[in-house]
């Protein structure tokens, strides 16, 4: 339905039928411009969701809308909630344009999260998303309610207050992923039919019925992943005496055809889900960590660029997509090749050994000429460990390493050739991974900041703001704050997303770009595949196919943007819930934290025991500036919310 909706502010040629309720909806409020088999909504209407604060506020996020903010909403109807999809009318008041709710058009989610708590001798629903609101009366007795376990967390029917469904109890740290999924609306299970679906292709390929495909199984790919990966996206084979990279992804498109069973829960998605113990994955594991993963001595079906580098300066000088059978010589840990870097022992096949000691020296060169243009950030890894009950055991940091290096300029390679393939063949259209540039008054804001910390901003940064970005991370690196000045820097920018339209990617110093490389767990990457796979037949049928794909992509991109967000805060709201059950259970633990926000609330990040921790400090002393450490005390944390209170102690 969301889909539908936003398909229809940029215009649709026709009307499914499963939508026609919801467009007579649209047409009675005279908010739809309809023309000859083209339909869209008026210029003075919006479709967006509601977004409610905390503090009550509630904010309409538009689907399209000219200045890209959200809509303050004066008085809201009592029957629309958090999330909910309206229809708006914008009026001009005062010179300034505000947003008139109409009719709600869709419910996001017809059940509510809560959990119980008795107040004054009754058993109540607190919200768990907002538990200072009032208390929910439940359409079921108090005999039964006192029957249940003590915060028992329950979803509630959003109009009859009935229990849906028990999910468990708020002391339980195993309900953290429960919650966290519930909240942002992402689906905890498949469709019976999307299972049997992905079941039906068995368990291994059958090489005999993919004959049109190039035969690869002679080239010696690997997957290089972290220890605990079960999906492998990516194969890599370098050909020292052609001097050509071989990218081989998964060829999810062959298994997922448009508008089939598994093609609507993957679009359902979006992304897979990660947890630190757990992941929920964008398609059923017969096909996520089995048919379509490059398990190692298995033969796959791949969607592959060959790439033949120029011996001295390293561009692509010949290039290559096609469909072909792959087998996985070998799976191997990035620690695993950081020790073979290393000159150190490791159980390796002889001929990926040498795939990867060649193309190492390749990667490094190329990576250096990249950031000539493209810019490098501090960018550890903080994974969570959790025990056997769901709690919080260790924080583990990891550092990019060489080996992280070898993957990622085989994928950049890779992506950066698709996108100029699409560019080629559909010019300005497509698919694309963008990171626009910063604007002038958020990288003035930046300078002014690091000014006031003590950074010396060069006088002509307008004219090569890349110099001077990098002239300041060679400062903080003396400066031995190359993690907190990286993440100004960062947050300065715009933020990467989808687009129909080639925009490049700043941070990567690129001039177009797009994602091609991981279709397992993102379907912007499946969709892509498909698109490609249609310029590659090039026939009156696959080109009608490829403008049938091209005719929602507005629409796709958006969508894509909209459930990207939505997975971060499902993993940033885990993580801060686990954070926030270990301090809870360590009242008055010391440890050493950074402050990373002066202005109210007070804000800090933890350096030790739960590394990467948001704390907020109570009564942050005037002496204390962004970026000092300083030893703090946990002195409350709050389980629902995810938040975690320190004060300053002297160390």
């Amino acid at each position: 339905m969301k889909e539908f909706l936003l398909q229809l502010t940029y215009g649709i040629k026709s009307i499914p039928k499963k939508c026609q309720e919801i467009y007579e909806l649209l047409r009675e409020n005279n908010s739809i411009q309809e023309s000859k088999n083209f339909y869209q909504l008026k210029e003075n209407y919006i479709i967006g969701s509601i977004d409610i604060s905390r503090g009550g506020r509630v904010f309409l996020c538009a689907f399209k809308s000219r200045s890209q903010k959200d809509f303050f909403i004066d008085s809201k109807p009592k029957s629309i909630g958090q999330d909910d999809i309206v229809l708006a009318r914008l009026l001009k008041i005062r010179g300034k344009t505000k947003a008139k709710i109409i009719t709600m058009l869709y419910s996001q989610s017809s059940h509510i999260l809560c959990y119980l708590e008795k107040i004054k001798g009754e058993i109540v629903g607190i919200l768990i998303k907002d538990p200072y609101c009032k208390p929910i009366r439940l359409g079921i007795s108090q005999k039964s309610l006192f029957a249940l376990p003590k915060h028992c967390v329950v979803s509630i029917d959003a109009h009859t207050n009935q229990i849906n469904e028990v999910l468990g109890v708020l002391e339980d740290p195993q309900i953290d992923e429960k919650i966290s999924l519930f909240l942002y609306h992402h689906p905890c299970n498949f469709s019976s039919e999307s299972l049997k679906f992905a079941e039906s292709f068995g368990q291994e390929v059958d090489v005999g019925l993919y004959s049109h495909r190039r035969d690869l199984r002679h080239l010696a790919f690997c997957t290089i992943d972290p220890d605990d990966a079960k999906d492998h996206d990516d194969g890599i084979y370098f050909d020292v005496s052609k001097h050509e990279l071989y990218v081989a992804i998964a060829d999810v498109s062959e298994y997922v055809s448009p508008d089939c069973p598994l093609d609507l829960e993957a679009k359902k998605r979006g992304f897979s889900v990660y947890f630190p113990h757990i992941s929920y994955p964008m398609l059923p594991k017969n096909l996520s960590e089995n048919i379509c993963s490059l398990h190692q001595d298995k033969d796959r079906l791949a969607f592959v660029w060959r790439l033949r580098l120029h011996r001295r300066n390293f561009d692509v000088i010949d290039a290559e997509l096609f469909e072909a059978v792959v087998h996985n010589y070998q799976n191997i840990s990035y620690t695993n090749v950081d020790k073979l870097l290393k000159n150190e022992e490791i159980a390796i096949d002889d001929r990926v050994k040498e795939s990867i000691l060649n193309f190492y020296p390749i990667a490094q060169k190329i990576h250096s000429k990249r950031l000539k243009k493209g810019y490098e950030f501090f960018n550890d890894e903080i994974k969570l460990e959790l025990n056997s009950n769901g709690m919080l055991q260790k924080v583990n940091v990891y550092p990019q390493t060489f080996s992280h290096m070898i993957v990622e300029e085989a994928m950049l390679l890779a992506n950066k050739q698709t996108a100029k393939f699409l560019r080629e063949h559909l010019q300005n259209n497509g698919i694309y991974r963008v990171h626009e540039h910063p604007s002038k008054e958020r990288i003035d804001e930046l300078f002014f900041e690091l000014n006031s910390l003590g950074y010396s901003i060069p006088p002509d940064f307008s004219s090569n703001l890349h110099q001077c970005l990098q002239a300041i991370q060679t400062q903080a690196k003396k400066k031995n704050a190359q993690k907190q000045i990286d993440k100004m820097i960062i947050k300065a920018q715009s933020q990467a997303n989808y687009s129909p339209y080639n925009l490049g990617h700043f941070g990567l110093g690129f001039e177009e770009y797009t994602h091609f490389t991981s279709p397992i767990r993102r379907y912007s990457d499946l969709m892509l595949h498909r698109i490609l796979k249609q310029i590659l037949l090039n026939t009156p049928h696959s080109n009608k196919k490829l403008m049938h794909l091209l005719g929602c992509i507005q629409a796709s991109c958006m969508l894509l943007n909209d459930q990207e967000r939505q997975v971060f805060k499902i993993e940033t709201d885990f993580k801060n819930r686990k954070y926030a059950r270990w301090a809870f259970e360590n009242i008055g633990f010391k440890l050493k934290a950074s402050i990373t926000d002066e202005n109210y609330p007070p804000l800090a990040s933890g350096l030790d025991t739960i590394i990467g921790a948001r704390l907020i400090v109570e009564k942050l002393p005037l002496e204390l500036h962004k970026f000092d450490e300083v030893c703090v005390q946990i002195v409350n944390a709050d389980i629902l919310s995810g938040k975690i209170f320190v004060r300053v102690i002297k160390g």
